[in-house]
């Protein structure tokens, strides 16, 4: 009996050191829930994502649910009442979720092929014009994008705000084009001197860049670069990130950090399923909430401007 008693406390004495090391992260979390929007339904969305889902659940140790939300702002509700706890976001998502609830951060971002982190917005003149900068650009029309665009519209009009610019009155017209190959190609048909587009900047400009409207309408033969200048550019708009809650435990946190970043090299599969863009396919780099600093004062001066 002495010696059962003996092993029996020996055994609770192990149990009682190895079970902190047991509890821990995966203890906390149980089950990693990503959110994402669906654009093309739930189902389909869901398992385009099945590759990244099964990676990310090898590379942490517990299993990852995807959640499908029909938008943005149903996402944005689910990470901040933590029935998610990781997002993938748009920018502007983000800039959002961020400016309602300081309890999401980003973890990291997709970078495109050429290693890009995002694109600048651009306003551009025909090269034979005289406007050279935004000074020039007094009295002429300007041809913006639709009303939601982040780079054909509100990064711009939020430059010309900074500067003091108020675009009634500073400019003769501002007329909307549906997309910014037409807005572009209004400069060329004489209803419009200043057009705003985006672009990488990055690569050969003669091609129109590695990426943006340029690339797409010179491939396309609807632009030669040397009729434009560009004649105002804006900071770096970054990719949409992937963000966690703040309160997801810092060995979680940098568990998904580490696989994203590896997954380029280790699972380009996985890679694939959650980077479909057409400029995508550069892997994941690190995310700051700093490098959308562009995006949340747009978004604050939307809240101020709606009273919200």
């Amino acid at each position: 009996m002495r010696r059962f008693l003996a092993m029996a406390a020996a055994v609770l004495a192990l149990v009682a050191v190895t079970a902190p090391v047991r509890a821990g992260w995966r203890d906390d979390v149980k089950v990693l829930r990503i959110g994402t929007v669906a654009p093309h339904g739930a189902a389909y969305d869901i398992a385009r994502l099945e590759p990244f889902r099964a990676y990310l659940q090898d590379r942490l140790g517990l299993p990852v649910e995807i959640v499908a939300m029909a938008g943005y702002d149903a996402l944005i509700d689910a990470q901040l009442s933590a029935r998610v706890q990781y997002a993938i976001l748009s920018a502007s998502a983000f800039a959002t979720a961020e400016t309602l609830c300081a309890c999401v951060e980003p973890i990291a971002l997709p970078s495109a092929f050429d290693g890009s982190r995002g694109f600048h917005s651009v306003l551009v003149a025909h090269a034979g014009g005289a406007i050279a900068g935004l000074a020039d650009a007094r009295g002429k029309r300007l041809a913006l994008t639709g009303t939601n665009s982040i780079a054909g519209r509100l990064v711009p009009l939020a430059a010309l705000k900074a500067k003091g610019i108020d675009p009634k009155t500073y400019f003769s017209s501002v007329v909307t084009a549906p997309d910014p190959e037409q807005a572009i190609t209004m400069l060329f048909t004489d209803e419009a001197d200043l057009a705003a587009g985006w672009s990488s900047l990055n690569g050969d400009a003669a091609s129109g860049y590695s990426f943006g409207v340029f690339t797409r309408m010179v491939a396309a033969g609807a632009l030669s670069m040397n009729r434009l200048k560009i004649v105002w550019k804006s900071p770096l708009i970054p990719f949409g990130p992937h963000t966690v809650r703040k309160d997801l435990p810092d060995a979680a946190k940098a568990r998904i950090s580490t696989a994203l970043m590896a997954m380029g090299k280790d699972a380009p599969d996985a890679l694939d399923a959650v980077d479909d863009s057409s400029i995508g396919g550069g892997g994941f780099v690190p995310a700051t909430a700093g490098d959308y600093s562009v995006i949340k004062d747009l978004v604050t001066a939307a809240q101020a401007t709606d009273g919200g």
